[in-house]
């Protein structure tokens, strides 16, 4: 029997949507291990630079399957799964198998809705997974690759594929690649695990080479995270139980050494050891390389989808105010603080300076605000402030009146000239009297 006031139709339409409400209420998965971390880059950023967030060469997960360019990749896929099949003698329905008893979970790691049946997922995920293992594998033992492999050989393609593996939407759990990894026969591994070959793979990305593994990298959920937590601070910073309202940015390399600060380079790697004492910045050094845009700009983005800290955002924003022109990158790079692989100092300060456009930061999140007022103070104080102007006028004066013999001559007759004028006016001042 209807409602009052509600037609049986409209009756009928409630009971039907109730129900199916009910059952995806039934459905939803209660265990939060299998939260969604692979996100989707908002509009915003990926604006800013599209291909810093898009795959060029491989597709790896369900999100860019469709990409007609990335296509040629599949069919080295294929033999990828043939080659680990027959060199340890797993059966492919044991590999079906183990994938497709999982399906449903590693669906969860995903925050887009993904439009594939069980059959298309499991067989994207298992190409996916055995494709990563042997990349890793090949990348470690030579022995393995197929004669002179292409993905190998050619550069501008070993660029490309470092660049896809470091894409947020191009991810596959951890945990199932862990899975398929167990196949492997431990005897050829002689006690490698994934997480060491993942890190031997991602050596020339930030500081990753220099950058010991932790207990946090090997429950990352996928390679971003992995590398995040691999970068991420020594000592935590905790938050202030009283946000601050605000935090004002220091100022650049250059302006800071005119005020009397001191640059070093750290012997640490991470690079969260930054410390300001005594009137010396010491900063850790970082190699500037084709990567390192596509790198911070992924991290970025995994922040700020949803990650609790906002670490690598703050390392970022911090940089960007040391980093103004040419000019503060050729101090940091004098001082060993930055190695430049991309080769003009204007590349370098120019993705700095864009790294950080359409990202937003809670001013109690940044890392470094308690280094920027203790900079800020030292750099105001009268006698610093002084020599900050003095620095500023005699580099106006080399480059106005002594960047060229002439100059030099002008000013010097002028100078001469003045003198002369004061003496003769002198002379004449006596004679009267």
């Amino acid at each position: 029997m209807a409602l009052s006031g509600i037609t049986a139709a409209e009756d009928q339409m409630i009971e039907s949507l109730t129900s199916k409400i009910d059952h995806k209420l039934e459905t939803l998965s209660t265990d939060t291990s299998y939260m969604s971390c692979i996100y989707r880059v908002p509009e915003k950023p990926r604006k800013a630079n599209e291909a810093a967030y898009t795959p060029r060469l491989v597709s790896i997960g369900p999100l860019h399957r469709e990409r007609g360019q990335l296509q040629g990749m599949e069919s080295y896929k294929l033999r990828c799964l043939r080659n680990f099949s027959n060199r340890f003698r797993v059966h492919l329905r044991d590999l079906v198998r183990f994938v497709a008893r999982g399906e449903s979970h590693i669906r969860e790691y995903y925050e887009d809705t993904i439009n594939l049946n069980k059959e298309q997922f499991t067989e994207v995920i298992l190409l996916d997974g055995i494709f990563i293992i042997e990349l890793f594998l090949k990348k470690h033992s030579f022995e393995l690759r197929e004669g002179r492999e292409v993905l190998f050989e050619n550069r501008w393609m070993r660029s490309d594929l470092l660049h896809d593996m470091l894409l947020l939407e191009n991810q596959l759990p951890i945990p199932i690649i862990t899975g398929l990894f167990s196949f492997v026969d431990p005897s050829f591994l002689n006690g490698i695990t994934l997480h060491v070959l993942a890190h031997k793979f991602f050596k020339d990305v930030g500081n990753s080479g220099k950058l010991p593994l932790t207990e946090c990298c090997y429950s990352a959920r996928h390679f971003v995270e992995f590398l995040l937590f691999l970068h991420s601070p020594t000592h935590p910073k905790e938050l202030p139980l009283f946000p601050a309202t605000k935090f004002e940015n220091t100022r650049s390399a250059t302006e800071l050494q005119e005020a009397g600060v001191k640059f070093r380079c750290a012997k640490e790697s991470c690079l969260f050891n930054v410390d300001f004492t005594k009137g010396e910045l010491t900063l850790p050094s970082l190699k500037v390389n084709d990567w390192t845009e596509t790198f911070f700009r992924n991290l970025i983005a995994f922040e700020q989808c949803g990650y609790y800290s906002k670490d690598i955002t703050s390392y970022v924003i911090f940089m960007d105010n040391l980093i103004n022109t040419r000019n503060d990158v050729v101090l940091l790079v004098k001082h060993g603080i930055i190695k430049n692989a991309l080769g003009e100092n204007e590349a370098v300060a120019d993705l700095f300076n864009n790294l950080f456009k359409e990202v937003v930061t809670e001013t109690d999140n940044f890392y470094f605000a308690d280094l920027c007022e203790d900079l800020n103070v030292y750099s105001r104080d009268p006698f610093h402030e002084f020599k900050s102007k003095w620095f500023r006028w005699r580099r106006m004066l080399r480059r106005d009146y002594f960047g060229n013999p002439w100059s030099f001559i002008s000013l010097l007759a002028a100078g001469v000239l003045l003198i002369l004028t004061v003496i003769q006016t002198a002379c004449s001042i006596l004679q009267v009297k």
